[in-house]
């Protein structure tokens, strides 16, 4: 087995740069990112390590959001739907020299499956292996099963993964890069694995560094000290791209700015308190200040990029602060002197919680301020840790929560997002979605579109979704996100990938 170093602590961000790119060894590929690293355990890590391209799954996701071959090089599905045999590739093997084998797979779904959000919903029965096929049996058919199999929080790791109780130990996977060392939270070094199955990586190393502050992002982007830097400020663009050390690349993403509201609140009790809220919003404004692009106002919940799920018949949210202010006269909700509203001794108030690593979520909380002003809701705006807006909705301290949410975060089809956002009676490990919301018309279909992988019978379900999304206003959705990636001349291009779920590292290359 390579190398695998824990360093006994973190340096700081700022030293791990030495100089400018062109003085590097190019050899190694370094890349910044938005997020720190906490941990590589995969029920919370897995994403992270998919798109890095350590981990793999036994099936993998196209640029267009298709499942294809991963690990396995083949499957096939029983007619009754209740057993998907998979064919492993016979050249696959882990990073520890170990065959990928059908036993192999098993074990380790076995042993990661348990506490995973997505591949847990699966009705799964048991699995069984025999050389190089394995085969999951369903307790029912389960049409999302492909889709829901590719969870970044099962990957396919090594025995030697796991300690002698079946726990999980260390990261060995089959990826075209491996894990060299961790300076957990803010740096991780690969190495190119040199036995991977597919198309090697060009770069010996890979090092991923965190930088959370987007003006430390900015100012690495233009000293030329990194390859690829991840969500630069839209207000940055122009000055990073005169400096013809770094280019902007910008890809739309199946993402969206959302405005999480608490349902159980008498402020937020009704689709059409909520809709008042949502009537208050500027959003082509926003989209233009903020991001630079007033056509990613949101219309509806989701983003016209994700195949299937975005309805143009639809009609917009609109901005119309004199309807908003009807609704609320109509519902009861008075003005005080000092112009914010107030019903039954309620007060038209309350807190947006948000998060500073996207640098334009605090920026719209302000505008957001001035437009609820407009309404009569007072709006107190709170700057942390993301993490505190789940918290809010599961202790139901959350007012307002600004975010963001991605619709094919962790696997490629968007209803395993929807699913963990909206039909679930508590707030699971992940979700971002409704607070005290409950429409049983959407978990029934999003109970039917699971359980079929027809694609005729799957659309009125996706409809239905979408409508009561749209209708309910359980989040307010704002804007789509452009994402802006920070490329080095040295680079002939990034492959981003639109549905976000892999770096494809392996597929980048040097200019001429």
């Amino acid at each position: 087995m390579k190398r695998f170093a824990l360093l006994a602590a973190a340096s700081m961000l700022t030293t791990m740069w030495a100089g400018p790119l062109l003085a590097q060894d190019a050899g190694e590929l370094r890349i910044v990112q938005t997020f720190e690293l906490q941990s590589v355990e995969p029920r919370t890590a897995g994403w992270r390590l998919r798109s890095a391209g350590i981990v793999e799954s036994i099936v993998a996701a196209n640029r267009e959001g298709e499942i294809v071959p991963g690990l396995a090089q083949s499957w096939s599905v029983s007619a009754d739907g209740l057993r998907w045999t998979f064919t492993l590739r016979d050249d696959a093997v882990f990073h520890d020299g170990t065959p990928v084998t059908g036993a192999a797979v098993e074990a380790s779904y076995e042993r990661l499956g348990p506490s995973a959000e997505i591949y847990g919903r699966i009705p799964l029965a048991e699995i069984t292996s025999e050389g190089q096929t394995v085969t999951f049996n369903l307790t029912e058919p389960f049409g999302a099963f492909l889709a829901y199999v590719f969870d970044p929080s099962v990957p396919v790791l090594a025995p030697a993964s796991f300690g002698a109780d079946g726990s999980f130990a260390q990261i060995i996977g089959t990826g075209p890069y491996e894990i060299a060392q961790l300076d957990l939270p803010r740096n991780l070094l690969l190495e190119r694995n040199a036995d991977y199955w597919g198309k090697a990586g060009l770069f010996d190393t890979v090092r991923l560094e965190a930088a959370t502050n987007p003006d430390t992002r900015v100012n690495i982007a233009l000293a030329g000290e990194a390859d690829i830097i991840q969500e630069l400020p839209t207000a940055s663009v122009d000055r990073i791209n005169a400096s013809g050390i770094t280019q902007v690349q910008q890809v739309v993403l199946p993402r969206h700015i959302m405005l999480m509201v608490n349902a159980g609140q008498p402020q937020f009790e009704s689709p059409e308190l909520r809709r008042a809220m949502s009537l208050a919003i500027d959003r082509t404004g926003i989209a233009a200040a903020v991001l630079g692009d007033p056509d990613l106002a949101a219309t509806q919940y989701v983003p016209p990029v994700v195949p299937g799920w975005h309805f143009p018949d639809f009609t917009p949210f609109a901005h119309d602060p004199q309807e908003a202010n009807r609704i609320l006269d109509e519902a009861g909700w008075v003005r005080g002197a000092d112009g914010v509203r107030s019903k039954d001794g309620v007060r038209f108030a309350g807190t947006v919680r948000t998060f500073p690593q996207r640098a334009y979520l605090p920026v719209i909380a302000e505008i957001l301020q001035d437009q609820f002003a407009q309404i009569g809701y007072e709006l107190t705006i709170s700057v942390g840790d993301s993490a505190e807006i789940t918290e809010g909705q599961t202790d139901g301290t959350l007012d307002l929560g600004l975010g963001i949410r991605t619709m094919m975060y962790q696997v490629p089809d968007p209803i395993a997002t929807l699913d963990l956002d909206f039909a679930r009676d508590a707030v699971p490990p992940g979700a971002v979605g409704s607070t005290n919301w409950h429409n049983q018309e959407l978990r029934e279909a999003v109970a039917a579109y699971v359980a079929t992988a027809d694609a005729q019978e799957r659309a009125p379900y996706r409809a239905t979704i979408a409508r009561v999304l749209h209708e309910e206003l359980p989040v307010i959705p704002i804007a789509w996100v452009a994402e802006n990636f920070g490329v080095s001349k040295r680079l002939k291009s990034f492959p981003i990938d639109p549905i976000l779920q892999d770096w494809r590292l392996n597929e980048i290359e040097l200019a001429d």
